[in-house]
């Protein structure tokens, strides 16, 4: 009978830990990122605006960890939603972004993945295009972070480096030569 009960209260417990979401805060602008994008806008005197973000094709966008569940990079939003937000706002920040008369650019995420055991890694990778530079360029970054063994820690700790993921990601397209040309 102890046995029967034991086995009740380990498959509810899982049953509840696989219900679980980790979710981060909103992006915050890096102080980096935009300063390099003031740079880049007092060279090419031209302002930009984000026409459309998307996902490529096979790029999976719902994102589950472990046992544990879905993991939200922000409430309520999708990554690709996330990452077009970080690089809206730091463009906003850089004084760089014109809704109405700044050049469309397009955001498509090329990869999106992450590891939550050994070493932590997120791998991102993003292609940029607008009408100046109509073939896009593409970076990519992979940040590394620390793990743990625990589902609930692990995949807090996932979450915990989206955000710095994108923030290295932003600067390394605004290093990328092909920014200014966009």
């Amino acid at each position: 009978m102890k046995f029967v009960a034991l086995s009740a209260l380990v498959a509810g417990a899982l049953a509840l830990a696989a219900c679980e979401t980790t979710s981060t805060r909103p992006y915050q602008p890096s102080v980096q990122n935009v300063l390099a994008m003031k740079a880049a806008r007092d060279a090419a005197e031209q302002k930009l605006k984000i026409n459309t973000a998307s996902a490529a094709e096979g790029v999976e966008t719902s994102l589950t960890c472990r046992a544990l569940g879905a993991l939200e990079v922000a409430p309520g939003q999708t990554p690709v939603e996330y990452i077009h937000g970080a690089l809206q706002t730091e463009l906003f920040q850089a004084e760089l972004y014109d809704q109405i008369a700044g050049t469309p650019v397009d955001l498509k995420v090329t990869q999106l993945d992450f590891n939550s055991f050994g070493t932590g890694k997120w791998t991102v990778a993003i292609t940029l295009s607008s009408p100046n530079l109509p073939e896009g360029y593409s970076t990519s970054v992979d940040y590394t972070f620390k793990t743990s063994w625990s589902a609930l820690k692990a995949c807090q700790n996932v979450i915990d480096a989206f955000q710095p993921t994108v923030s290295a990601l932003i600067r390394k397209a605004v290093e990328d030569p092909n920014f200014q040309r966009l």
